[in-house]
């Protein structure tokens, strides 16, 4: 039960998101696939509510508007803000090394592939 509520949570948290974007949209380009992990390009080029959509200075280091998004949308998030670091997807729950880097973030994402805590450079 516990599974299918936090599915049908996920689709409507993802559906509020992106659907006020999909209604004014301009149409899809043509190199952005329609695969089930692949972001809508009315995602892609629209921010996220209550977010820039990047920081001219490249000095972000958390990414609190991609909680309980697919783990796949979050990464292209935080790419299009900060192309410079390099993404790590982690099991909620998986052993980490504790050193500090600057050019990484780790995306800890739970069964389902969402994401379950802030992103954070680190």
């Amino acid at each position: 039960m516990k599974k299918t509520l936090l599915a049908a949570l996920a689709a409507a948290s993802a559906t509020a998101l992106i659907a006020p974007a999909v209604a004014t949209a301009a149409p899809e380009p043509a190199d952005i696939t329609t695969t089930a992990t692949a972001i809508p390009a009315a995602l892609a080029a629209a921010a996220l509510p209550g977010a820039p959509a990047a920081d001219h200075a490249g000095t972000r280091t958390q990414w609190p508007e991609t909680l309980g998004l697919p783990r796949a949308w979050a990464e292209k998030v935080i790419l299009r803000d900060r192309p410079d670091l390099e993404i790590e997807h982690i099991p909620e729950g998986a052993l980490v090394t504790m050193d500090y880097r600057e050019d990484r973030v780790r995306i800890v994402h739970n069964a389902l592939g969402l994401v379950s805590q802030v992103p954070a450079i680190g």
